[in-house]
């Protein structure tokens, strides 16, 4: 591959990177959709996929004759500080986001065993491991070194929010959608409550892999509490999706702010990436 040489050779492989993982998946909804499996068999098929992306994303690197500390698998400069920040980042976000349920009620969930909690704990490790990898550590860092900071961001986030945390759009449940809901469900229900809220959330994250030495510790972190808070929080809030949306919007702002004051990158770097004049 040509990531280290081209513009376009960059551009193509993230693309292309991008393209492959989420093909994967829709296969993986074509066989959930149209094949009757058990549910352990569903269990390891989903398990699977996610190795999968992530052998993917190992074989990019491989054909790139590149080192995975290139892609963020390496040990920030204050590790200790990277993992106390992010943990925090997590709290913070999980208290801003209950927030709006102390106008509209909060939703009681019902307790998990042992197994269910075991299967989501491994679940979140293996998802965010596999995103971080894929959309920070691949994507984002390729398309820095040519095309600038924020095209990378940007870009690497569209990326992000059309997968998602756990797992992408389904291409299959909007074609199955019935013409009446179809354009209501695609905003309401998918772009603003799924696709949003991942795009802000990669923003953020990219910022984050950034100012923590490129450093894919605090995201992997900080994705896997998003999801356990997501699969085993004993509450959760019934809000209307606007005020959800907001209140996850103006999370994200203040933990952009926090990292910014919380860590102090060399000068040179921020001019480097244009991040100051």
């Amino acid at each position: 591959m040509s990531s280290k040489y081209s513009k376009s050779g960059v551009i193509w492989e993230s693309v292309l990177l991008f393209l492959i993982v989420f093909g994967i998946w829709q296969a993986y909804d074509l066989i959930m959709a149209f094949f009757s499996v058990q549910t352990l068999l569903i269990h390891v098929i989903y398990f699977a996929t996610h190795g999968a992306c992530l052998a993917i994303f190992l074989l990019f690197v491989k054909l790139g004759k590149s080192d995975l500390k290139e892609y963020g698998f390496k040990v920030p400069s204050k590790p200790g500080r990277s993992v106390l920040l992010s943990i925090s980042f997590i709290g913070f976000y999980i208290i801003a986001t209950m927030l709006p349920g102390l106008l509209f009620g909060i939703r009681y969930n019902p307790p998990l065993g042992v197994l269910a909690i075991s299967y989501f704990i491994a679940r979140a490790i293996l998802i965010s491991l596999t995103k971080e990898s894929i959309f920070r550590g691949y994507i984002f860092k390729n398309l820095s070194r040519k095309h600038g900071f924020f095209t990378a961001l940007y870009a690497s986030s569209i990326m992000f929010g059309l997968h998602r945390y756990d797992e992408p759009v389904s291409i299959v449940n909007l074609l199955t959608m019935t013409p009446i809901t179809n354009t209501s469900e695609i905003i309401g229900d998918i772009l603003f409550t799924e696709v949003m809220p991942a795009f802000i959330g990669g923003l953020f994250l990219g910022y984050m892999f950034y100012k923590m030495d490129w450093s894919l510790l605090g995201t992997v972190i900080f994705n896997m509490g998003i999801l356990l808070y997501s699969t085993l929080s004993p509450i959760s809030v019934n809000v209307p999706w606007w005020m959800g949306l907001t209140f996850e919007v103006v999370a994200y702002v203040c933990l952009f702010v926090f990292i910014d004051s919380a860590i102090q990158e060399p000068r040179y770097r921020r001019r480097r990436y244009g991040l100051e004049n």
